[in-house]
């Protein structure tokens, strides 16, 4: 074979996954927008933070290099069964940093608004990069 896309082609469970976790991400983050325009904070100043806090995140998690672990640190590969769940395969995408973001993003509604809106920027960032991995995959390519 030549060329390199389908030898490193994701396997179709990434894309599972990233189909299941890009919409809960991104309805996580304008619930959190939401709710800090309707405690106290203004419109525009919650679209700037969250924009800011979605274009810090997307640029982390595109940059060159920004993703790699060297290969001591990789967990150990496990198969996603055909037959899981989505709501188990969504909890397993979801865990660490959507739940952690969550969490800091309720947390900060009860103390910082501004802070929960920018939170809320870095959880819709983190979907919308789930979003175009999940588009980007070519249906059919298996490694």
């Amino acid at each position: 074979m030549s060329g390199g896309a389908s030898q490193n082609a994701p396997p179709l469970s990434d894309t599972r996954q990233a189909l299941l976790v890009a919409p809960a991400r991104l309805a996580l983050g304008a619930g959190g927008l939401i709710a800090a325009v309707t405690i106290d904070l203004s419109f525009a100043a919650a679209l700037a933070e969250a924009a800011l806090g979605a274009g810090l995140t997307i640029f982390t998690l595109i940059a060159p290099g920004g993703r790699r672990r060297p290969a001591r640190l990789r967990p150990p590969a496990t198969a996603v069964s055909p037959a899981q769940p989505w709501w188990r395969t969504l909890a397993a995408a979801m865990f660490p940093s959507t739940y952690g973001v969550a969490l800091l993003t309720g947390i900060a509604l009860a103390f910082n608004r501004d802070l929960a809106a920018f939170l809320s920027g870095i959880l819709l960032g983190m979907g919308t990069v789930a979003l175009g991995y999940a588009l980007s995959v070519r249906p059919g390519v298996r490694t």
